[in-house]
This record gives C-alpha cells, structure tokens and sequence, in this order.
C-alpha cells in the first residue's frame, strides 16, 4: 500500500514539473478560389489560426488551391465565412488530419515584466494563448471551473425605488 501511494506521488510530481501541452484535432483545410479574392481568403485563414503548407494555381485556369491545416476548434463556421468574404468565389472542403501538439504551456502566466514584453503581448490575458483558452472553452463546455472573475471592478448596485 504505501510502495503504490509513494510512486503515485512520485509520477504526479514529476509530471507537474515539466512543461505542459495540449493535443488539438487539426483538420487538412482545400480552399479553392479565384486570383482576385485570394488575400480575402488567406484572411480568413490567418484569423483562425491556420497554418499555410501550400498554394498552387491549377493550370489552364486562374483558381488557386490554398492546402492548410486548421484547428477543429477554429472550424466552425468557416464556409460560410468565406464565402462571405470573398462573395462565393471561394470554396472550402475540410478533412481530418490527426492531431498536433499546441506551442504554449496552458498554465504559463507572465511573472515579471520582462516576460510580459518578451511576448510582445500588452496584457496577461492575451499572453496567456491559444492553449489556455481552448482548454477554457473544453472546461467550461464540461461544467468544470474556469480561473476567470465573474465581476471585475464592481460598484454598490443603487435601488432606483423611492423609500416611503
């Protein structure tokens, strides 16, 4: 009993110690639309965090085929932003990929100011990452506890009625 509960702390410890990362599905993002509207879509893409492998223009005509890869959890919605953006030149045909390790450590937190202006980031929220707020959107879809304050600098609610 006390050799399991030993290695048990012993793993738990050893695991918080190092850096942590989240997996994310990532789907293989075809996006085809014509020479005109291509900065609307590659607008898009930059918006969702998608990662640019390839373009190329198909011959004989002025489409091009944009191949990237783009997080499931930015995929939402993303046909119909492009067509919007770019008028229905563009279309969009997503397939699963596997699934790819996330750059930053969800827990990280600017401790001093030098790592606040090393991220080039102006406030802690935002140099907190896309790891840190795709595992609040999965927490707070769970019914689990997310580290964010309900009220940020309140005052005393005033009563409106008249007191008789």
């Amino acid at each position: 009993g006390q050799v399991i509960s030993a290695v048990k702390d012993g793993c738990r410890a050893a695991l918080l110690e190092g850096p942590r990362r989240l997996v994310e599905a990532v789907f293989a993002c075809d996006v085809q639309t014509s020479s005109d509207q291509l900065g609307k879509a590659y607008g898009v893409l930059a918006r969702r965090r998608a990662t640019i492998i390839e373009e190329r223009m198909k011959e004989g005509t002025d489409i091009f085929v944009i191949e990237a890869k783009l997080p499931v959890v930015e995929s939402f919605g993303i046909v119909d932003e492009l067509r919007k953006q770019t008028s229905g030149a563009a279309q969009c045909q997503l397939v699963m990929a596997g699934w790819e390790l996330m750059d930053s450590d969800p827990f990280w937190a600017p401790s001093t100011e030098e790592e606040l202006e090393d991220s080039d980031l102006s406030d802690v929220i935002n140099a907190q990452g896309a790891s840190r707020k795709c595992m609040d959107l999965v927490r707070r879809r769970k019914g689990l506890s997310v580290g964010e304050k309900v009220v940020e600098h309140a005052e005393k609610q005033r009563t409106r009625a008249r007191r008789k």
